[in-house]
């Protein structure tokens, strides 16, 4: 099947994550030890550490974050932000995951600490834990955030999910017909007609341990020998879905097929069981040069009014606490299988050689 390139890059993504592990933990002389300054207001609550972390932002004068979120969706959120804190200045990067990594472990290499914030996915998040370029930081916001989307060191926090749904095209399937489940999907009458990501290392793996090796290790050969399209791109299988030119796909970011409904694509959706959900984590980095500024953007990125408020109701992201207004209600659900930092970080390598030499990746 085709996705040889993605391959490449998942193999070179694999080995940069290591080499620069045992690069920065074999000389770590370049790194000034981190008094953590937000310490300090750690007793204070409410509107009297909102002020404290005011008086220092206001001297910082602007904040910078580092982010794999789509920019025509992180440009309105910082402008949210600005409208609240006009004294902070926000900047952004954008890329992927991969990206976003590559750029802030080669700077802190090279002894520079430019971002302030990141914004990514799990097993970068791991790894930049590891490799001690993370502080941790206990937001107050924090509090009615469920435990499976925070650590107990306040190393990360999610502040929202891809929440995973298959998505199908009713022209071409109608919806009593479309498949309500992982074993539905392996019905012969399936073959060659949906589309996988060649980048989903993660899902497969969550499920992996989920399931036990040899149930999933199984299903998935069985899946498999039904030919699914390699398509890299949750948005672009969407988008193809929507066009007519796939049928279906199981593990898309389920925003997305419901906005094309929203826009009168013939498009519907379905929630497996156990319901994957693919966090967006937000981490403080060490040596920040605007820890204040920083330290209120998570605040608000985190609280209930704030971010995930916008995030949810706009752009129909799910957020990770609940009792928010939702713009697509239908992708919450009581519990998730959470694709966790220390269940990715330490096992992509291995998730990676199985999902390739399973879906022919890269032959």
């Amino acid at each position: 099947m085709g996705g040889s390139m993605t391959t490449t890059s998942s193999v070179i993504r694999v080995l940069f994550l290591f080499a620069m592990t045992i690069v920065l933990f074999s000389d770590s002389s370049g790194f000034a030890q981190n008094t953590n300054l937000l310490k300090k207001y750690d007793g204070l609550r409410g509107a009297e550490r909102e002020q404290k972390l005011i008086e220092g932002a206001k001297k910082e004068g602007k904040v910078v974050i580092y982010s794999f979120t789509a920019v025509d969706q992180l440009k309105p959120l910082l402008d949210e932000f600005q409208k609240k804190y006009p004294f902070i200045t926000p900047e952004h990067y954008r890329a992927n995951a991969t990206g976003v990594f590559n750029k802030f472990a080669t700077e802190a290499r090279a002894g520079q600490t430019l971002a302030d914030v990141i914004d990514i996915s799990a097993g970068e998040t791991h790894t930049l834990g590891q490799m001690g370029l993370i502080d941790p930081y206990v937001s107050p916001s924090r509090e009615g955030i469920p435990k499976d989307f925070t650590d107990e060191k306040g190393l990360w926090t999610a502040h929202y999910q891809f929440v995973i749904a298959l998505g199908f095209n009713t022209q071409h399937i109608k919806p009593p017909e479309a498949p309500k489940s992982y074993e539905e999907l392996l019905n012969p009458k399936w073959k060659g007609r949906f589309s996988l990501d060649p980048a989903d290392q993660d899902l497969f793996g969550a499920l992996l341990l989920h399931w036990g090796k040899e149930k999933a290790l199984s299903y998935f050969r069985n899946l498999a020998k039904l030919d699914p399209r390699m398509v890299s791109g949750h948005t672009q299988q969407a988008n193809l879905i929507g066009a007519g030119e796939i049928q279906m796909a199981p593990w898309l970011y389920g925003y997305r097929p419901l906005q094309l409904k929203d826009e009168g694509a013939p498009v519907e959706t379905v929630l497996f069981e156990p319901v994957l959900s693919n966090p967006a984590y937000l981490l403080l980095t060490k040596n920040s040069s605007h820890p204040h500024a920083a330290a209120l953007l998570i605040d608000w990125a985190l609280a209930p009014d704030g971010g995930m408020k916008f995030f949810a109701e706009k752009f129909g992201r799910t957020p990770t606490r609940t009792g928010l207004k939702e713009r697509f209600p239908k992708l919450r659900v009581d519990r998730y299988l959470v694709v966790k930092p220390e269940i990715v970080g330490p096992n992509f390598k291995e998730f990676t050689s199985l999902y390739n030499e399973i879906f022919g990746i890269g032959k």
